[in-house]
């Protein structure tokens, strides 16, 4: 499986405060504020999940994140 460029792998120091915050940056558009989509595609063989976030209301924030399996 290769992976899209526009992917970043998710690192835990952009996420800082207490866990409502947390979960503020990660579920919430940054523009007007609704509860953003979360897609996902599996690949086991490499270990890693792929994200993509958007947001159904303003169609804004095509977040995408490569996450890690250990």
């Amino acid at each position: 499986m290769s992976f899209d460029t526009e992917f970043k792998f998710e690192n835990f120091e952009e996420y800082f405060g207490d866990a409502d915050q947390v979960s503020k940056i990660i579920n919430e558009c940054e523009v007007c504020t609704a509860k953003m989509v979360h897609t996902h595609l599996s690949d086991y063989k490499n270990l890693c999940v792929q994200e993509s976030s958007r947001c159904p209301d303003c169609g804004h924030g095509n977040r995408k994140k490569i996450h890690v399996l250990n």
